[in-house]
């Protein structure tokens, strides 16, 4: 068994080209090659034919005798240490030689040796068949192995090594027969490997050296070891691969040929090639690395190329916005891989130096500049560019172009850059930019000059907050004195005036306080504070400002407003005393309206604000419980709300039904416990009594008791106090403890009193006396319909109250409500059965069901059964009504059948078969019932067979049995008849001797002639009389036999041959 992933299946290749191999060869008469495992036999032939019987024979192995075999086999013996290896065949041409497992040690020529005991002349066998056995063996185990013993698979790689490495790779080969060959090969040439063989038991064991220096030779070369065992035509290819490194061996810089612009996309290109693994590519602006995260503007892309030589070509491209930093810089691209660091070799390199073409870079100065108005100021413009030289050159203020026509300015052009500008006024005030350009473009300064230019200031007067305030908050009022224009915008005094009049001047600050601690000079001037604003605060407030150019213009007044709250409130209502679902009105009024004069009242109701009214007057309708609270009302406006006024309604309720009785009212007639309850709202209070059919019910009626009760009012219904009764039942006071269902139905009434609010009330209910449905009939207990058809419809109806409902089922399903049962459709025969009607109502339910026949043609279905051993055809109806009549004929046939053949009953019909029919025949059964005609229903009958030509498996042995018993019978019969006959001729034979013996006697003397003649007459009178006795004897034989063939018919014939043969030879 190879052992190895590189060792393919020597066992099976070898098998099929050698495996009973022979050849003829000088000396030797057969020659076997076979593997070293698998089973042989040498066969030696044996020429009895010609050279007669065999004594012995021997093997031989070599000189030295393996066994030995008897002329007749029955010797046979394996002899010495083969005897559990090998085995003999013995026969009577060819004795084998049999080897379970050939071993190496079986290899040599085997001598089979022939003795014959008298050998003629024509016997050409020298004694002696010898037969070359050659025994190889399959390499165990082929393997791949690298200087360090390690396995290598076949196909795969070794390494990554690197050039100039050294690499041994050995190819080992176990336990093959015969010796094997090893070579190496690179690319179809022969490589040269140091070889080593060694034996061992008859195996050979060789082993391959190849030793390299890797160098780039190598790059994408396959080595591979055959192993090749020329006489039995096999090899083996064991390959593997060098994945070898190199370094690169060329680099390449390409881009930018003579200059480019500022802002362009610039390419640069850097190739390098020769390099496995591929190579490392850095890019340097001097010596300052580029990568794609140290500029957003660069966008460095590398890719790489596998070649034919197994190397790679890398191709790093960088592409970046040109500046005019990049302007004479030297950018550079280096390469290396892993060959190089490992060897610490400096990477390869290539450098580009780049001219950039930009736009002018602009700056202004100085800073700020500020004058006062109507004075003259410079501002300069530096620049740097490539080329130097300028066609353009604008100024902006406010990056608005400045039109340089004016004889305000001076300067501003290609040869004098800077700017005069002359008798500035407040617009020259800004921030100026320069804008120069070259023949490459234009560039604005990034930076610019501000220039301020101060004039008196204007201001405005606004208010914090600037709403009216509230005088009950005692808010504090912030006046601010804003500068609308004005350079500086900074006021360092202000005055304050209220209605045109002076009210101070800001800061309050003498020059003889400054530095000690009543110093005000550092108050902010634009602010003054109004504390705790009340209703004398109002007025029309304005100030004048003052800046570094001087006191400027007073500003338009502004008017503050001071909100304060009304008056107190008073309050009347009509009525005094409110009645429940009627209205109320109350009236609010003040004398002070406040500022800005109330409009708008404020309501309460049990201290909660009523948020939709805010009139001074306010109706309540309805009045209700929650209007028997306080009502108060005050005025208010945005200075607050005045002083409430406050009065607490009375309300009364007059008679109302809180709880009246139900319009119908309804009992179980035999129910235990029954009542009646009404409650009234009334303030003042009433009382309630109870009525039945108009008559008072007195309290000394023992089948009622009644019970009152006040009950108190409920805020959550919005009822007030109110009076509740109940009429009770005593139900054991009733006849029998049950209602009557006619005379207990009654009208019944509670009444109450009046109060001052207003009159009584009545409430009326109608007391039914219930029951469960009974007595439930149908209009049509039982239909009949035809299929197909629609039935009448059935009505259900039934006693109860209250009236029932109903409802039909069919198999437990509800299948119609209502007290009619109407079919829409024809009925299907499935839709027979029984159909329940149920009334119900609270108290109950009662049911009774209803029965639907569908009538419907029959269907028949024919059956063969044997009945009394005779074959039947039964043709079974199935329709409604069931009760059917049956028609049989025969399909395709003018004849009838025989009326005495055919028998039927209501529901079945039995046809018994003709026998003596030998046709095929199709009967046909027709049912017909009070419906109509069914469908025909038919069968198909094969004509009438013996028996014994059905083809039953039992068939032969039946017919072979029969004949047999038959035959004995026929040789019965034939030996009782021989016998019979035999024995009356002995008895006729004694008396024609007696019979003799006495006519010789009497007449042997007077007529010797007529004894010869009644001699001869005796004997003719005996065979009659036994002739005529064995046939009867014969006649009741031949009657018995001809019996007993008419159970098996075909035999008839039989046995009129035997009975023929047996008279034949009585008569003889």
């Amino acid at each position: 068994m190879v052992q190895s992933e590189t060792a393919y299946h020597w066992d099976e290749m070898v098998f099929l080209r050698y495996h009973g191999l022979k050849s003829s060869v000088v000396g030797i008469n057969e020659k076997i090659t076979i593997a070293r495992g698998d089973k042989v036999e040498l066969a030696c032939p044996i020429d009895i034919a010609t050279c007669g019987e065999l004594h012995s024979l021997k093997w031989f192995k070599g000189t030295e005798r393996i066994a030995v075999v008897s002329g007749d086999g029955e010797v046979a013996k394996v002899e010495g240490s083969y005897n559990d290896r090998l085995s003999l065949s013995h026969e009577a041409q060819t004795s084998r030689l049999i080897f379970r497992s050939v071993e190496i040690a079986d290899e040599d020529t085997y001598l089979c040796e022939t003795t014959f005991l008298e050998p003629s002349e024509l016997c050409e066998n020298s004694g002696a068949y010898s037969v070359a056995l050659n025994v190889y063996a399959v390499p165990s185990v082929i393997t791949l192995q690298d200087g360090n013993r390690n396995s290598i698979k076949n196909g795969s790689h070794i390494g990554p090594m690197r050039e100039g490495q050294d690499l041994q790779v050995v190819c080992e080969v176990y336990g093959a027969r015969p010796e094997p060959v090893i070579s190496w090969h690179r690319s179809g040439r022969v490589v040269r490997d140091n070889l080593v063989v060694e034996e061992h038991n008859g195996l050979f064991t060789v082993k391959s050296t190849l030793s390299l220096t890797l160098s780039r030779q190598e790059l994408g070369a396959t080595y591979n070891c055959r192993v090749e065992m020329k006489g039995l035509h096999l090899s083996v290819d064991n390959q593997f691969h060098i994945d070898l490194q190199v370094r690169p061996t060329k680099i390449n810089l390409s881009g930018v040929e003579h200059h480019t612009v500022q802002g362009t996309k610039v390419l640069l290109q850097c190739q390098v090639s020769g390099a496995r693994p591929a190579a490392n590519m850095t890019w340097y602006n001097s010596s300052k690395l580029i990568t794609e995260e140290s500029s957003e503007m660069t966008s460095i892309n590398t890719k790489t190329y596998l070649q034919n030589d197994g190397t790679f070509e890398t191709i790093s491209q960088m592409i970046f916005t040109a500046t005019r930093f990049e302007n004479g810089a030297s950018m550079r691209c280096e390469a290396d891989n892993i060959v190089m660091r490992e060897d610490m070799d400096r990477p390869l390199h290539d450098t580009l130096t780049l001219e950039v073409m930009y736009p002018p870079v602009v700056s202004v100065k100085p800073e700020n500049i500020t004058v006062n108005e109507t004075q003259d100021f410079l501002i300069f413009c530096d620049y740097e560019a490539n080329p130097a030289s300028l066609e353009s050159v604008k100024w902006y203020r406010n990056n608005q172009e400045i039109k340089l026509n004016s004889v305000r300015y001076e300067g501003g052009n290609p040869e004098q850059t800077a700017l005069l500008i002359k008798n500035s006024t407040r617009h020259d005030i800004g921030a100026y930019t320069c804008e120069l350009s070259n023949s490459i473009g234009f560039d604005v300064s990034d930076n610019e000059v501000y220039v301020d230019v101060i004039y008196k200031p204007t201001v405005m007067l606004t208010m914090d907050p600037e709403a009216p305030v509230v005088e009950n908050d005692q808010a504090n009022i912030t006046l601010l004195c804003n500068i609308v224009d004005g350079n500086p915008m900074l006021l360092t005094k202000v005055r304050w005036f209220l209605d045109g009049e002076f009210l101070k001047e800001l800061p309050e600050c003498e020059e003889e306080t400054l530095g000690t601690d009543e110093n005000l000079c550092e108050v902010d001037p634009s602010k003054m504070l109004l504390q705790n604003v009340g209703r004398e605060f109002i007025g029309n407030y304005s100030c004048e400002g003052f800046n570094a150019a001087g006191w400027g213009d007073v500003s338009e007044e502004n008017p503050l407003d001071i909100y304060y709250e009304p008056g107190n409130a008073s309050m009347v209502h009509y009525p005094y005393i409110a009645i429940k679902r009627r209205s109320v009105t109350f009236n609010c009024s003040i004398e002070d309206r406040g500022n800005p004069a109330a409009s708008r009242y404020r309501w309460l109701r049990g201290g909660k604000p009523v948020l939709d009214v805010v009139t001074p007057s306010w109706t309540v309708d309805p009045v209700g419980l929650d209007s028997r609270t306080t009502f108060a009302c005050f005025a208010y406006n945005e200075g607050g709300e005045g002083y409430p006024a406050e009065v607490n309604l009375e309300v009364h309720a007059p008679p109302a039904f809180i709880q009246k009785l139900q319009p119908y009212t309804g009992a179980l007639f035999s129910t235990t416990n029954m009542s009646l309850s009404c409650r009234v709202e009334c303030i003042p209070s009433c009382s309630i009594s109870w009525f039945k059919d108009g008559i008072g019910i007195e309290e000394s009626d023992e089948r009622y008791y009644i019970t009152n009760t006040y009950l108190p009012s409920e805020p959550a219904t919005g009822d007030f106090e109110s009076a509740y009764s109940v009429l009770h039942f005593n139900m054991s006071a009733w006849p029998n403890g049950i209602l009557d269902r006619i005379k207990d139905s009654s009208n019944y009434s509670c009444v109450s009193t009046n109060n001052s609010a207003g009159p009584g009330v009545r409430s009326t209910t109608y007391f039914g006396v219930e029951y469960p449905p009974e007595n439930t009939s149908l209009s049509s207990t039982t239909i009949s319909v035809e299929e197909g058809k629609i039935p009448p419809k059935i009505v259900c109806s039934s006693r109860a109250y209250p009236e029932p409902a109903f409802y039909w089922t069919r198999n437990g399903e509800i299948i119609a409500k209502g007290s009619a049962l109407i079919v829409d459709e024809g009925l299907r025969r499935s839709d027979a059965g029984k159909y329940t009607c149920t009334a119900f109502n609270k108290h109950g339910n009662h049911s009774t069901d209803a029965y639907i026949d569908i009538h419907y043609k029959p269907t028949c279905q024919i059956m063969r059964k044997e009945i009394e051993d005779e074959d039947v055809l039964i043709c079974v109806a199935t329709g409604s009504p069931r009760e059917s009549e049956f028609e049989w004929s025969v399909k395709y046939a003018n004849d009838s059948l025989q009326s005495h053949r055919i028998k039927s009953d209501a529901y079945e019909s039995y046809l018994t078969l003709d026998d003596a029919v030998s046709a095929m025949r199709i009967y046909v059964c027709v049912a017909s019932n009070n419906v109509g005609m069914g469908t025909p229903c038919e069968m198909e009958v094969a004509g009438y067979v013996a028996w014994w030509l059905k083809g039953d498996v039992l068939t032969p042995y039946i017919l072979i049995g029969a004949v047999a018993a038959l035959l004995l019978a026929v040789i019965l019969v034939c030996i009782i008849i021989i016998c019979i006959c035999r024995r009356k001729r002995r008895q006729e034979k004694c008396k024609y001797r007696k019979l003799t013996q006495s006519h010789t006697y009497q007449h042997m003397i007077t007529d010797p002639h007529s004894v010869r003649d009644r001699k001869t007459k005796t004997k003719t009178h005996l065979r009659n009389i036994n002739g005529n006795e064995c046939e009867q004897v014969v006649r009741l034989g031949f009657l018995s036999v001809l019996w007993f063939s008419r159970v098996f018919r075909w035999y008839e014939i039989c046995s009129f041959l035997i009975l023929g043969l047996c008279s034949i030879y009585l008569s003889l």
